[in-house]
């Protein structure tokens, strides 16, 4: 005997060698993980930090770019307004009065979300503005406009087209060290085909850096706008030199206009220090907007992500270590002779006792295991029925939803009263609702039907939301003889053509509306395809279309929830090797591909009751 206990021990020494190199080798990866979390984690707020800068240049963009179009419109039609063009012809000493009222009036009409300043220059001594203008204002005004480039030659251009400027706002004095620029937006008075003025349309550049500070994510991010030209138009507060005057910066952005990339990244170094580059082209204009940011804003989280880990990870590893001690001599060992009891248990021996003396937890399995293993047989039957119970359940829902006969009585009471009053079509919805309705209630403990059945039961469906929604839907059925007599689950072609015609046909579906039924046998499957010309899906929408969590959020659109319910009730019923698949393009249309067993009358029979 004495053998055998030197022989154990030293199997048990091996084993405790074995579980501290397994521990140690736990610690191990813990630390690496410590690692591999923290340079993720930088690299995860660096690829953040990136989108939010580039989705807040994009929602800059489209604000811009919505802005400049709302001043296109506005002086489209303000410069083409006859009643504006009407107080030209008044008397010299009325007009100037007429028009600012005019122009007043129409401005609150307009109902103008954006501060602008409106001017009309007449001739070279006629200027009308709204708001009005002092004497050193009307000045300025016309010394910026006369200095536009197109000014002398603006009879001959184009009429139609509008002049887009930046440059100083004539209200502000360069010499206070504001924001001076604005956006002059130009367009001539044409009256059959003769020039009767200018009018001017000025916003002060105040409006888009307050844009520029709100694609900000901090305050070193510097954000500007420059032209296709490379002028310098707009910029935030943190630009703190103009592009003309830093000669590095200037000339990387005048290599990416050249390029004529619409968007794009690049690392540069500005006044000594690296700098993370983001451009991107306004969209509908020549301007390029531009923002920079520091790279050690990026690295000063980094930093404090990798000290927070290393901390961590020291704490963890000494942690683990207690922890490892512990469970080896008070979980470990036990666990091990609580096993060998199960497997001894499991070839068919009685278990044995063990005294143990530890954790609370473990002692109460010591002393339940025994009664456990009497316990396991009864639970596993018990389990069993409730499952096949909840499936009978599942089963036997859709039909329960409509047991009530009377409904039967009313119809077709309903049905007669519009026949007496000529209504046919009404009596005729009737009829199809009527049908629908036999089909449900007869045999209702009946859980399949014929494809034959089921297609005219869904056809006396077409029919209902053809007169409801007072719009012909062609359907070309294409059914296999051997498909007719093929048992499938009641209500199935009906919940798909409810959503082809429900969802599909809905606003802004503008075609002519179609479906194609095409049933056919191959081997013992039957294979159902539902096609329309409806609104199809995007990938985005197909890719959600089975995730469970849509039940949560389409609870309350009981068509929404069709396609969940029927896929689960096919695996439910027939097992994961059947079910549905949804192709669509967003458009065009959408196919439902059902494969199923095929079952007739007789083997369905075998199959008995469920």
């Amino acid at each position: 005997m004495n053998w055998k206990k030197k022989l154990n021990s030293v199997f048990s020494g091996w084993k405790l060698l074995l579980f501290v190199l397994i521990s140690l080798l736990s610690l191990c990866l813990v630390a690496l993980q410590g690692y591999l979390l923290s340079k993720q984690s930088t690299q995860t707020i660096e690829t953040q930090v990136n989108q939010m800068i580039s989705d807040n240049m994009d929602s800059l963009s489209v604000n811009i770019t919505n802005d400049l179009s709302y001043m296109d419109d506005f002086a489209r039609t303000l410069s083409n307004n006859a009643d504006l063009i009407n107080t030209f012809k008044l008397d010299p000493a009325e007009r100037k009065v007429m028009t600012e009222e005019w122009m007043k009036a129409f401005s609150e009409y307009y109902r103008l979300r954006l501060p602008l300043n409106i001017q009309v220059l007449l001739n070279p001594d006629e200027l009308y503005a709204y708001p009005s203008l002092n004497v050193w204002e009307e000045h300025e005004i016309r010394t910026i406009v006369s200095s536009f480039p197109w000014f002398d030659q603006r009879v001959s251009l184009d009429n139609d087209y509008l002049h887009w400027n930046v440059t100083a706002d004539f209200h502000t004095n360069s010499s206070s060290g504001a924001s001076s620029n604005a956006l002059y937006v130009s367009k001539n008075i044409i009256r059959d085909n003769r020039s009767l003025g200018l009018l001017v349309i000025e916003m002060n550049g105040s409006l888009i850096e307050r844009l520029l500070n709100r694609a900000q994510i901090h305050a070193q991010n510097a954000v500007f706008i420059v032209s296709g030209e490379g002028q310098l138009l707009f910029r935030n507060e943190n630009m703190l030199k103009p592009l003309q005057e830093d000669a590095e910066l200037f000339s990387t952005a005048t290599q990416i206009l050249k390029r004529g990339d619409d968007h794009g990244t690049q690392n540069i170094s500005w006044a000594g220090s690296p700098y993370y580059l983001i451009y991107k082209q306004i969209s509908s204009t020549p301007w390029t907007m531009f923002s920079l940011i520091p790279m050690y804003s990026f690295h000063s989280d980094s930093m404090n992500i990798w000290h927070t880990t290393a901390i961590t990870t020291a704490i963890s590893v000494v942690l683990i270590a207690a922890f490892f001690c512990v469970l080896y001599l008070k979980v470990t060992l036990p666990i091990a002779q609580l096993s060998r009891i199960v497997r001894k248990a499991g070839q068919g021996q009685t278990p044995e006792t063990y005294a143990y003396k530890g954790f609370k937890e473990i002692e109460t399995l010591n002393r339940g295991i025994f009664r456990f293993f009497e316990q396991i047989q009864e639970q596993f039957q018990t389990i069993k029925r409730g499952e096949n119970e909840k499936r009978k359940l599942e089963l036997h829902r859709l039909q329960e939803q409509m047991r009530p006969h009377f409904w039967h009585n009313s119809l077709n009471s309903l049905r007669f009263l519009a026949v007496l009053n000529g209504d046919n079509q009404m009596a005729e919805a009737i009829l199809s609702l009527t049908r629908m309705l036999d089909y449900t209630l007869r045999n209702t403990d009946v859980l399949y039907s014929t494809l034959e059945e089921e297609k005219d039961y869904a056809m006396s469906f077409v029919r209902f939301q053809e007169i409801r929604s007072m719009q012909q839907i062609r359907v070309n059925l294409e059914l296999d003889e051997r498909a007719m007599q093929a048992q499938i689950p009641k209500f199935t072609l009906q919940l798909i053509l409810e959503n082809s015609i429900m969802h599909g046909f809905a606003a802004p579906f503008d075609k002519e509306p179609w479906i194609r039924v095409v049933a056919e046998t191959e081997d013992e499957l039957l294979i159902l395809r539902i096609t329309d010309n409806g609104n199809g899906m995007d990938q985005a929408t197909l890719q959600r279309l089975f995730q469970p969590e849509r039940k949560q959020h389409r609870a309350r659109r009981s068509s929404g929830l069709s396609l969940i319910n029927l896929q689960q009730r096919f695996r439910l019923e027939y097992g994961s090797g059947f079910g549905i698949r949804v192709a669509s393009e967003h458009g065009q249309f959408t196919e439902v591909t059902m494969t199923l067993p095929l079952m007739t009358t007789d083997n369905e029979q075998e199959r008995g009751p469920i």
